[in-house]
């Protein structure tokens, strides 16, 4: 179990540690936090995969262009990160940093590939998309909200 957050808005800094703050029940074992001038995320973290400061969340690729938070367990993750290892240097055992180089090798068509549970949400910060995306049974779910404002999210 991990929890997860985030805000698109102006003004999301403001908020983000109190409403990651509020889950901390889902993630004892660490917490993290990203913002930027439009968005805020926010993790709570149950170390299962990597027990190390390695598997620190919300994770960041090698050259800063995309933020991951996730929660799950992907079953095949081994076997995805074994297609990209000689592409990327891999710092963790975690299937949160398969999962983000994944994103990177193969886009939104990673999703097909994953085997296991999951919620997550993958901001570029070069183009300012974010992409949020659940595993197809909703083992884990994903609850959102929108106004004319902002975008709230909490990935569970």
């Amino acid at each position: 179990m991990c929890g997860l957050v985030g805000i698109i808005h102006e003004q999301c800094h403001v908020y983000i540690k109190k409403m990651t703050n509020a889950i901390a029940h889902r993630g004892p074992d660490d917490s993290g936090y990203y913002s930027d001038e439009l968005i805020s995320l926010g993790h709570r973290r149950l170390s299962i995969q990597d027990l190390t400061v390695n598997g620190h969340q919300p994770m960041i690729s090698d050259d800063g262009r995309y933020v991951l938070i996730f929660n799950g367990e992907i079953y095949n993750h081994w076997e995805l990160r074994e297609s990209y290892k000689d592409k990327y240097k891999f710092k963790s055992s975690s299937d949160t940093e398969t999962v983000l180089y994944g994103y990177i090798e193969y886009g939104v068509d990673l999703f097909a590939k994953l085997n296991g549970i999951f919620a997550l949400a993958i901001y570029d910060t070069f183009t300012h998309d974010v992409i949020i995306a659940r595993d197809q049974f909703g083992v884990k779910p994903l609850y959102y909200y929108q106004d004319e404002n902002a975008f709230y999210s909490d990935l569970k």
